[in-house]
Formats: C-alpha cells, structure tokens, sequence
C-alpha cells in the first residue's frame, strides 16, 4: 500500500469516455507533441456519478493519454506552479485500452529514505533529487478498477499496447495527504 490501492468504485465506462470525447482533444496533435496528459475542468454530471469522493478532489480532472508503443520516463506528478498548490494523491480510472501490455512501475531508494525534489515554479514541475539512484519496487497493471495512485512517487510506464489507452486521473486537493486519502476512502467504503 505505499505506491497505489486499488479500489472498489464502481462507475461508467461510457460516461467517462463521453466525457473524454467532450473534451474535443485532438489525439494526433496531442501524439505529434509528445503531451500525454491535460487537464479539464470537471462536469456536474461526472461528479454526480462518483459521489461523495469527489468532495474531496479537485475541479478539474487529468485525461491521460498514452499513443501506441510509447513509454513514459521515470518522473513524479503533482507539480503545481507554487509548493501550495502541490497535489500527491489521485484517484486513476482505467477507461480504454487498460491490458497487461501496458504496466506502470514504481521506483525508490534502496533504503527507502524520503523522496526530495527541486521545484520548478515557474514551470509546474519537481525534479527528483538523486533520480539515478532509484530502484524498481512495484508494478502495476490498470486493467478494469479505479486506484489510490501516490503520484508524488517516481514512476514510470512502458507500454506494448497497439491502441491509444486513455484514463482519468482525478486529483486530490492539495491539503490532502497519501495517508489521509486512504482514511477518507476507508471512510466512503473504497478500501
């Protein structure tokens, strides 16, 4: 449980990926400029369908994009443009194209000392401090559940799937930590 949780959300594929094509993303310019994720503001209709979580997450919701027999190098999630802002908890929907050719793994120190990064404000990004030294600790396969996903944690994706895989990730406010998304979710009955 230190990396991802899954969980027991039951929800609509179909009004995800609606909400997707909504979203009128143009996939080939998307491929064309390597831009794997973008962020959308969340509609009352998909907010309504998960319930009470949403109280919980952010406003606007991440589409993640991931183009046939691409990977996805090692990095961290959660940059906001001040430390404030800084999110380390999502909630990931498979939508489309969630097989096992398609697997994310986790990375971390051999001792499993804390994770430190230079923040980027201007440009919403962290840098892992001493990436090179990180180590391979877990892979996860997205296939048909929502998870608890730490994306303050290194990660990374390869990727052997022939078709576009598409997802939502769905972030936590900022003021929420792993261990305090894992209480709510306990609460709500997720876990």
């Amino acid at each position: 449980m230190k990396y991802i949780v899954p969980l027991k959300i039951d929800y609509d594929k179909k009004l995800c990926k609606a909400f997707i094509n909504s979203s009128k993303l143009d996939f080939l310019e998307l491929e064309k400029n390597q831009k794997w994720h973008n962020n959308v503001k969340i509609t009352d209709d998909l907010k309504k369908h998960f319930g009470e979580i949403s109280n919980y997450l952010k406003d606007k919701i991440l589409i993640l994009t991931l183009f046939p027999n691409k990977q996805i190098k090692i990095h961290a999630d959660g940059a906001g443009t001040t430390k404030d802002n800084t999110y380390n908890v999502s909630i990931n929907f498979p939508v489309e194209n969630c097989t096992e050719d398609t697997i994310t793994h986790f990375w971390d120190f051999e001792d499993e000392r804390e994770i430190k990064y230079i923040h980027h404000e201007k440009l919403g990004t962290r840098e892992i401090i001493d990436k090179n030294l990180l180590m391979l600790k877990q892979n996860y396969v997205f296939k048909n559940k929502a998870a608890l996903f730490r994306n303050e944690y290194p990660h990374s994706v390869s990727n052997k799937c022939k078709d576009l895989r598409l997802m939502l990730s769905w972030r936590f406010k900022p003021e929420y930590s792993w261990k305090e998304a894992i209480e709510i979710c306990k609460d709500l009955k997720l876990i």
